[in-house]
């Protein structure tokens, strides 16, 4: 396209000189015959001289001759866009390209037709000095030749590079398939022979590229695997057996640990049972000596009324021995729960109604909060009265100078509670969580064996149940037995 657009400055260029004779000696013929001929050449599709009016007065094209040009048409607009039209264009704005009514590109080129001193001096031109551009030479060469070699050239480009790149694609391939395929291909059948357990598996690849020196790697990686595998093969025959030398050992010492904790617990329990059980014998075999000594030495003034009460303490003492006995034997009994449908009120209104006359000695206030008349729930009702009277003995226990006991049930969809707070003296915060152990009490001397709540705690827990304490010392205390059940029947 370059070499075309110097071409066409070249012609126009030519066309000018060879036509400014027969235009300075005013001879149509000449130049018409000058621009005919060099109209002729290959490649030439048209060329025209315009006035400065805008009239074609030489062409090559005969129906033209002597018609005006549109000044807004392409060939025009590069000068008359302006209001002034412009005689200093470049060469490219000198340049334009178009399609001809044949569909052909064409490359047009304005060249000027300047105002030379020849030109205004000659006698058969009437020309002023000072009148710049006598006209405008319009020299139009056909691209049809240029466009056909280059769609040649790209027809060849396309195939050419079709035809480098499916080779290309070929040796690349073939390139890959040898140096990188094969070998990759190895690396994964060594990898499945390994995770076979294949250990002793190596790769025959030798060259000294990535994929070999990965090779090298591999076959390493390999060894290092069969050698700690056949390590730790070794080491497990062996460790079975340690193992099963030191199960040995340790069921013999876990064996030895629990017959002596059985000793220790048993011993325990022993001192225990005996130091609760000595302090109330001491009493009934002292007393017992004072009445067998005043009835041996009665005299017709002896009173029995001041024999009676040594009897009553020796009664009292006998059935304090009776209850640690009784109470150890419920907390050591694990008998079979007889789980059934009870009206949860009842057993609650049986268990207040059984200790109702220690409410009024103790001047107690209760309260009860039942938002309904009847919980049919599934338990066992001797049990679950136990552990109520317990309670309520030991909330009245700690109100010796009365106070207020509430009774509360409290429904869930999945459990219920049973709620009895006092207003009594309090448990320390660091004995809260003793109070469920076997005979630990805070309980003067001789006025609890510290069982009960032991036989509350295994009550519950056979209920699969849960019971919390929250007490506060001066406040009182508040429990709660939270029994898991599965449907509740509530009845207003």
């Amino acid at each position: 396209m370059d070499l075309a657009m110097m071409s066409t400055i070249r012609n126009g260029d030519i066309i000018k000189r060879s036509t400014r004779y027969g235009m300075l000696l005013n001879r149509r013929e000449d130049v018409h015959q000058i621009i005919k001929t060099i109209g002729d050449e290959p490649g030439v599709d048209a060329i025209r001289i315009y006035n400065k009016r805008g009239e074609i007065i030489f062409s090559t094209r005969q129906p033209e001759l002597f018609t005006t040009a549109d000044l807004n048409s392409v060939s025009c607009n590069p000068c008359h866009f302006f209001t002034q039209p412009r005689s200093d264009l470049t060469d490219k704005e000198r340049i334009r390209i178009f399609k001809s009514e044949t569909g052909s590109r064409i490359l047009g080129l304005i060249n000027p037709i300047r105002n030379e001193a020849e030109c205004s001096d000659a006698p058969c031109h009437i020309h002023p000095a000072n009148v710049e551009i006598l006209g405008i030479l319009d020299v139009q060469m056909s691209l049809a030749t240029i466009d056909e070699q280059i769609a040649i050239n790209r027809r060849g480009l396309i195939i050419s590079s079709i035809i480098i790149t499916f080779l290309t694609a070929i040796f690349s391939g073939i390139f890959i398939w040898m140096m990188v395929h094969t070998r990759v291909n190895e690396l994964i059948k060594g990898a499945k022979a390994i995770s076979n357990g294949n250990l002793d598996y190596t790769l025959d690849i030798k060259t000294k590229d990535e994929l070999g020196e990965l090779a090298l790697d591999f076959n390493e990686m390999s060894k290092n695997l069969n050698k700690a595998y056949n390590e730790i093969k070794d080491w497990n025959e062996t460790l079975n057996l340690k193992v099963q030398e030191k199960t040995n050992q340790l069921k013999e010492i876990y064996e030895h640990i629990v017959q002596i904790e059985k000793i220790a617990s048993l011993g325990k329990l022993s001192a225990t049972v005996a130091h609760e059980i000595n302090n109330p014998l001491e009493g009934i075999l002292t007393y017992s000596k004072l009445v067998i000594k005043k009835l041996k030495n009665r005299r017709e003034d002896v009173e029995i009324d001041k024999v009676v009460p040594f009897l009553e303490i020796i009664s009292s003492e006998s059935e304090r021995c009776g209850n640690i006995v009784k109470n150890l034997l419920l907390f050591s009994k694990v008998s079979e729960n007889v789980i059934e449908k009870n009206d949860l009120v009842n057993i609650i209104e049986r268990s207040i109604l059984l200790v109702s006359h220690h409410f009024k000695i103790n001047n107690i206030n209760l309260i009860k909060k039942f938002l309904y008349k009847s919980y049919v729930i599934d338990c066992d009702k001797n049990q679950l009265h136990q552990a109520i009277i317990a309670i309520l003995i030991n909330a009245v226990e700690s109100m010796p100078n009365g106070g207020n006991l509430s009774v509360d049930i409290i429904p869930d969809k999945t459990k219920v509670t049973i709620e009895i707070a006092d207003t009594g003296c309090g448990i320390p915060q660091e004995h809260l969580d003793k109070i469920f152990d076997p005979f630990f009490t805070t309980k003067n001397s001789g006025k609890g064996t510290g069982l009960g709540l032991s036989v509350v705690y295994g009550i519950v827990e056979q209920h699969r149940g849960k019971i919390n304490v929250d007490s506060r010392v001066g406040e009182g205390t508040k429990m709660q037995i939270i029994l898991p059940i599965e449907k509740i029947t509530e009845s207003a």
